[in-house]
């Protein structure tokens, strides 16, 4: 069973997690909850039921069962034939899959089930996004924090239109390339077709210069305002949101470093 806990010292998140690495896709074989037209086909759309975390908060909608729930987890599988064809898209194909990504987190705002959003496609892996949903509290300020810092990129802007723009950050997480935000203030579930075509012309350019090991993942927590983050190598999306995930029991680590040491007497 996994549990959030929170750090008073350094308020932040931990995520206490038996999760096993490899790809969700061949992993979770459950029937699909929802198709979404795509090319010559669907994405498919599965309900990670046993990453369903416990707390007050409850899951009631014609795609759940009801259940006490802390966070909620899907993938949105392109294709069921495991192949690796994100370099294969063109700007139109990725316009789509960010406006089926942006119709999805607005069916499921309905439910209630959190303002912790974070969508990643690793793109060395197979064809799947994976969406995480979380109720922890976010981080608030007066004013967003996305828009302020586009007001104070410098000389670390590598790319701009009328719609977006992409910075190196000035405090960049591990392994962070860069970020891509729109330039109006804009909640993922608001895109429209005009800046997610701006948004896929300028994947397509990054694709095409960066390693292939690398990370897609779209984020909106703190603000209404989402960013695109890309990460070099494979990126959890609970690590996007700035929670560290633990594999490990702290309690059975003390009890095996307490065997090891004696009980002090």
């Amino acid at each position: 069973m996994e549990e959030f806990r929170w750090d008073p010292v350094d308020l932040g998140f931990t995520l206490i997690s038996d999760e096993k690495s490899g790809c969700k896709e061949c992993t979770y074989t459950q029937n699909e909850i929802k198709s979404m037209e795509f090319k010559k086909g669907y994405v498919k759309i599965y309900e990670l039921k046993d990453r369903v975390q416990p707390s007050k908060y409850e899951l009631d909608g014609k795609f759940f069962k009801r259940s006490n729930a802390h966070g909620y987890e899907e993938i949105l599988v392109e294709n069921d034939k495991h192949s690796q064809s994100f370099n294969s898209y063109t700007a139109d194909d990725i316009e789509k899959l960010l406006m089926l990504i942006s119709e999805r987190t607005r069916e499921l705002e309905k439910y209630g089930l959190g303002e912790n959003i974070s969508i990643s496609r690793y793109l060395n892996g197979h064809d799947y996004w994976d969406l995480v949903l979380l109720p922890i509290p976010r981080h608030r300020a007066e004013k967003c924090f996305v828009c302020e810092g586009l007001n104070y990129v410098g000389n670390r802007g590598v790319y701009k239109t009328g719609n977006i723009a992409a910075y190196v950050p000035f405090s960049p997480k591990k392994n962070e390339l860069m970020r891509i935000t729109t330039v109006k203030h804009t909640a993922i579930e608001g895109l429209d077709n005009v800046v997610a075509f701006d948004i896929a012309n300028l994947i397509i350019k990054i694709i095409k210069k960066i390693p292939k090991n690398a990370t897609i993942n779209i984020k909106q927590s703190g603000t209404d305002h989402f960013e695109i983050n890309i990460f070099a190598g494979e990126t959890d999306p609970i690590d996007s949101l700035g929670i560290t995930r633990l594999n490990y029991s702290p309690e059975e680590t003390a009890g095996k470093i307490s065997e090891k040491l004696g009980d002090g007497k």
